[in-house]
């Protein structure tokens, strides 16, 4: 980051030597380069950081899926592993919005633009989000696949024998599968529900975007929200096959671990989380310092533009 640093105050030095004199003559066009080169080159640092930072956000909740979808409850731990998919569940969850919530600022700014940024900036942008979002979802199926289903175990087992005959005690494999169907079932009737709120988003995007189609008919316009229809009807087709993923009694094979066992992956998995939280933010922190610098990077192309065109004529 010290390059950065260094190249924003050298921006902020330039760009204020540029425009600190009102009367003077108009800026030599090979200042405002030298200034259009410096930022390129910050937002290629900017650009650099986000890549290696989301890299190493996707490599760590792969890792932290993978984990968890290989692991189960024993009797020893109860429902110490069931509680932590459902606790990693809830925040990738999270992740989805926050991405939702970004990617509708850009959608926006294709409508009505308050930056200057590239309609394929901005179209690169929602991309992004795009593959995020159905990423986090597939994981979240993945997770949730893993969470045990019901098996018809006896309420109740022998436990021996005495005088008047057979004993009996309740199952303890009854009753440790009840107590995780409950967090499967839970975690389940959760997803669906996100799922359907998503379709119920989606349409009620399509209707409104229809609704602006008959309303103002412009050709190019007309283009992108079909487009954008189009797109919103195959999520919702996929939605609603996810709904039947997440429905479905199967259960993805895994491995039976202790408390011990657990209670040592819990403390782990909580410092792991405690980092992506730490890398996420900085992610955004790059992201938010990159979308003005390509503003500024247009803006100042422009004005080299127009400083040509004004001294060719």
């Amino acid at each position: 980051m010290k390059a950065t640093r260094i190249l924003s105050i050298f921006l902020l030095t330039a760009t204020a030597a540029l425009a600190a004199q009102p009367n003077a003559p108009a800026p030599n066009i090979a200042q405002w380069e030298a200034v259009l080169a410096a930022r390129e080159q910050r937002a290629t640092l900017l650009r650099d950081e986000l890549k290696a930072i989301d890299g190493r956000i996707e490599a760590r909740v792969d890792a932290l899926v993978d984990g968890l979808r290989s692991i189960a409850d024993s009797k020893d731990s109860r429902t110490k592993v069931a509680r932590m998919k459902e606790q990693n569940i809830t925040a990738l969850k999270r992740n989805i919005e926050y991405y939702r919530n970004k990617r509708a600022t850009l959608q926006e700014e294709l409508r009505r633009p308050t930056i200057n940024l590239t309609e394929e900036q901005k179209r690169r942008g929602i991309a992004v989000f795009d593959a995020r979002i159905e990423k986090r979802v597939a994981q979240i199926l993945e997770i949730q696949k893993s969470l045990p289903t019901h098996k018809d175990y006896d309420r109740y087992s022998a436990t021996g024998s005495n005088w008047y005959g057979t004993t009996y005690g309740v199952n303890e494999d009854y009753e440790q599968n009840q107590r995780l169907t409950g967090v499967t079932n839970r975690q389940r009737k959760e997803t669906e529900a996100g799922l359907r709120k998503s379709i119920a988003y989606l349409d009620q995007k399509n209707r409104t975007m229809r609704a602006q189609m008959d309303a103002a008919p412009y050709a190019a316009r007309s283009k992108d929200l079909a487009a954008e229809i189009e797109k919103n009807e195959a999520l919702i087709a996929d939605r609603r096959k996810q709904i039947g993923i997440a429905l479905a009694p199967v259960e993805t094979p895994t491995k039976q671990i202790g408390q011990k066992e657990a209670a040592d992956l819990d403390r782990a998995l909580n410092i792991a989380i405690a980092d992506l939280r730490r890398e996420f933010n900085t992610l955004f922190a790059r992201y938010n310092a990159l979308i003005p610098e390509l503003t500024a990077i247009n803006n100042t192309r422009a004005a080299i533009a127009n400083a040509k065109a004004k001294k060719s004529s």
